[in-house]
């Protein structure tokens, strides 16, 4: 009825008669017939994961490895991690500190807690440590006590995460040996995985 109504005005005015239902179908027609549609959204990029300077309170095992593996790559070079992933024996580590010790003399106003962090491989029955320049043989004593917490069942039936003693900080480790899932932990006081990290980072 409104449309007839209508229709008869635009008669009397001499002017045509346009559907309202072409007034939503136009633009989409033209779009059509132009090959222009609206543009997508732009996705932000993703940054690259950074290493952790401090370790958030209740982290998961996904975000322990992306610190770790972050670490490992900052410190020792893509190279030197693509080969510690690619070996049967792989190990990464890195310690939060729990009480911050004061600065050194002479520290700048950027100086952050160091967080030591080791990426180490076994090859054959030696253990290899990563440096910024390559690698080196570990210290001997550190890798005779190594192979031995590796041979320790108890290692392997740790839970995840080990609650927090006061000023204790945490011991993050990555773990892979043959016959075995990786093994992550976020050790917030002494258990067989902290020392794991201990002798990792004296090796």
């Amino acid at each position: 009825m409104w449309d007839r109504a209508r229709q008869v005005r635009n008669r009397r005015r001499g002017t045509a008669f346009v559907s309202p239902v072409l007034y939503r179908v136009t633009p989409l027609l033209f779009a059509l017939l132009t090959g222009c549609t609206a543009a997508p959204p732009r996705t932000e990029a993703i940054p690259a994961s950074r290493p952790l300077e401090v370790l958030p309170t209740g982290v998961d095992s996904a975000t322990v490895r992306s610190d770790l593996l972050a670490t490992a790559r900052d410190r020792f070079g893509e190279a030197a991690l693509d080969r510690a992933l690619g070996a049967p024996t792989h190990l990464i580590v890195k310690r939060f500190a729990g009480m911050a010790p004061p600065p050194p003399p002479g520290a700048g106003p950027d100086w952050r807690v160091p967080t030591p962090a080791a990426l180490l491989i076994r090859e054959g029955s030696n253990w290899l440590v990563a440096t910024p320049d390559g690698w080196r043989p570990a210290n001997a004593q550190a890798a005779v006590e190594l192979d031995s917490l590796l041979g320790t069942p108890n290692l392997w039936s740790e839970s995840f995460y080990t609650p927090a003693c006061p000023d204790y900080g945490a011991s993050l480790l990555l773990l892979k040996v043959p016959g075995k899932a990786e093994t992550l932990r976020n050790s917030q006081c002494t258990s067989l995985a902290s020392r794991v990290v201990e002798d990792a980072l004296r090796a």
